[in-house]
């Protein structure tokens, strides 16, 4: 019985230990992601307009940003958010506001950058 004991131990530790190392990898591949996504729309004032819009309301991205945003892709527009609001430095923000400012901006950017 021990023995049984001591196996299922063993078994779980190996399991709990390749959990942890699938979420180190997880999350290494998760910040590569986030790191390419500031990549692509951090060009001169596209991040500071895209902010203010977010954080202020004032629609303020003009139709480079847009395009940049929506060049960017939703993916990467949405997880740089999600990233953003889950730090604990902006536990203040109202989260439902921004993610529905965050809706009106994409659509809004996605009509005005339309590509042909």
């Amino acid at each position: 019985m021990a023995e049984a004991t001591n196996q299922f131990s063993s078994k779980a530790i190996r399991a709990a230990f390749c959990f942890a190392i699938m979420g180190i990898i997880l999350i290494e591949g998760q910040q590569d992601f986030l790191t390419e996504c500031r990549k692509k729309v951090d060009h001169g004032q596209c991040g500071w307009q895209i902010g203010t819009e977010l954080y202020s309301g004032n629609a303020t991205v003009d139709q480079q940003c847009c395009s940049r945003l929506v060049d960017m892709g939703e993916k990467c527009h949405k997880e740089l958010l999600k990233d953003y609001l889950s730090s604990p430095d902006h536990a203040n923000v109202n989260a439902t506001e921004v993610w529905r400012r965050s809706d009106i901006l994409w659509s809004r950017c996605s009509k005005i950058s339309a590509h042909p």
